[in-house]
């Protein structure tokens, strides 16, 4: 990979914590940008008419309630879209699910707008009036439906790109021949995970110790390894990673989070059995009451 490729991956890794925050920025850009344009059209159309009574601020109304009420149900649509693709399904039922998101996504979202709308008419002295309901209704859906396929179109892209830029593991798979990656030969494992991972970040793929990653997070159906200079997400399920990589030393602390034993630096337990575990690094990882006991049970020297 070119220095510049590098560069951009690394500048990722290290921004991660921004990275949901610049996510929505920009959609609301998107979002305003969009329908000021939009209303501005509206407002040329309804000029050409001689008896038109519209203000010039209600098309802009309009548009701005819809792209608010867009902006507000985007954050709680987005959680569970991840939370459906931590599931297996096929793809009828995942279609059937997604269907079922979008007509939510399009009774919560007009339902929003009327509202704005309604609250800011009652602020003037015009009457608001949305139309009859089941043709107006039945417009918007058709409109919210394409905007829901055009938004989780981009989400996906985004989130493939985004993967493949700061660099997406894989497991070394039994059946996999030996491979050669930057110079460093590596040997599957013959069970659980094996000791090295493969990394691809963009056209090249180079090894990761798994020794070398603190600790692990669950995201959705990924879960993201964290290492001192970098973070992979791996598509593995937070439980088959418990399960095989119990033997490298790695603890689950957290229906979330799972850390390696060896890289532990001290824990803090609160009254209510919750805690907080402070790693080598001084990453802080939260210790939950319902994994306490089994993790003392790990750390416990053998009699």
């Amino acid at each position: 990979m070119g220095s510049s490729d590098e560069k951009l991956s690394q500048f990722f890794r290290n921004t991660e914590r921004y990275h949901k925050w610049a996510a929505f920025l920009l959609l609301v850009i998107y979002l305003f940008l969009n329908n000021s344009i939009n209303a501005a059209s509206d407002w040329t159309e309804l000029s050409r008419d001689s008896n038109n009574s519209t203000a010039l601020w209600e098309p802009y109304l309009w548009e701005y309630s819809s792209a608010l009420a867009t902006a507000l149900l985007v954050v709680p649509l987005i959680y569970f879209i991840r939370k459906l693709d931590t599931y297996a399904f096929g793809v009828r039922t995942w279609l059937l699910w997604h269907f079922a998101f979008a007509s939510l996504f399009s009774i919560a979202h007009v339902t929003l707008m009327v509202a704005f709308r309604e609250l800011c008419y009652l602020l003037s002295d015009k009457e608001y009036n949305f139309g009859p309901i089941a043709n107006e209704f039945f417009y918007e859906y058709r409109k919210d439906l394409w905007g829901y396929i055009t938004l989780i179109t981009f989400y996906y892209i985004i989130m493939f790109s985004y993967r493949r830029l700061i660099g997406e593991a894989s497991v070394i798979r039994e059946h996999d021949e030996r491979v050669e990656v930057n110079g460093a030969r590596g040997n599957p494992s013959t069970s659980g995970m094996p000791d090295n991972l493969l990394v691809k970040k963009l056209n090249r793929e180079f090894l990761v110790k798994l020794s070398d990653v603190y600790w692990v997070e669950a995201s959705g159906n990924y879960i993201n390894l964290h290492t001192v200079k970098s973070t992979f997400p791996l598509r593995y399920t937070m439980k088959h990673f418990c399960e095989h990589a119990s033997e490298k030393g790695f603890i689950r602390v957290h229906r979330s989070y799972v850390v390696q034993s060896t890289l532990i630096d001290n824990i803090r337990f609160e009254d209510s059995g919750d805690g907080t575990l402070t790693l080598l690094n001084g990453t802080e990882v939260p210790v939950s009451r319902r994994y306490k006991d089994a993790l003392k049970a790990r750390l416990t020297p053998a009699a």
